[in-house]
């Protein structure tokens, strides 16, 4: 997706306002389970410039934060660049779906205006790339779901996804949703939620296996 990313001056606003709204100084310290924060990496975290941070640097912190390191302080500070990586480069960090679920665990409350605008305007964003990716993906007949890790991310993170349904219901998303309706066709007959990251989503699930099947 890194080209399109690129080319989009939409979400390279974006994501300015992500950095903008969460700009703060290098925590002093990462704390974390003591038998866990050694496999962290948080020495390059803290040592290294924030941009410059790669998903090799970030991996472990981004599957482990608020489970066995981290802390809303440093979470908030590393955000931007998590995000960034996520959205250009996929296979840099951990699922979309576990980037985003990380959300539900941070304690927002101190969160100001522009930081929850940011955030999700940035999120809008990285569905629509997702989707244009999925759709031109379609076009060769090497349809995905990137949108759908998105979607399913962002439910997993609190975040409404409504708008993400609307725009899978619509007729150009036909492939994609064939797509969908191929890889969860027995949770579909079923009338079940899927294992895994569904699971935290139950509600939003059965929204979107609405839309699967028209």
């Amino acid at each position: 997706m890194t080209g399109a990313v690129l080319k989009s001056p939409g979400f390279l606003a974006a994501l300015e306002a992500v950095y903008s709204a969460f700009a703060a100084p290098t925590p002093r310290v990462i704390e974390g389970c003591p038998c866990c924060i050694g496999t962290r990496r948080v020495d390059v975290l803290l040592t290294r410039p924030l941009r410059e941070l790669t998903g090799q640097d970030l991996w472990r912190y981004a599957s482990g934060v608020f489970l066995t390191v981290g802390s809303d302080r440093d979470f908030t500070y590393l955000l931007p660049r998590i995000l960034e990586l996520a959205v250009i480069d996929p296979g840099a960090l951990p699922d979309t779906e576990i980037i985003l679920g990380k959300f539900a665990l941070a304690d927002q409350t101190g969160w100001s205006k522009a930081q929850r605008e940011a955030v999700a305007l940035l999120i809008d964003d990285w569905f629509n790339l997702a989707l244009e990716r999925d759709l031109r993906g379609a076009d060769d007949w090497l349809v995905s779901s990137e949108a759908e890790g998105v979607l399913c991310g962002a439910a997993r993170g609190g975040f409404d996804v409504s708008p993400f349904l609307g725009k899978l219901a619509e007729p150009r998303a036909e492939l994609v949703r064939d797509y969908l309706a191929g890889t969860y066709a027995r949770p579909l007959a079923k009338d079940t939620v899927p294992n895994g990251f569904w699971e935290d989503a139950p509600d939003r699930w059965r929204e979107l296996a609405a839309v699967i099947r028209g």
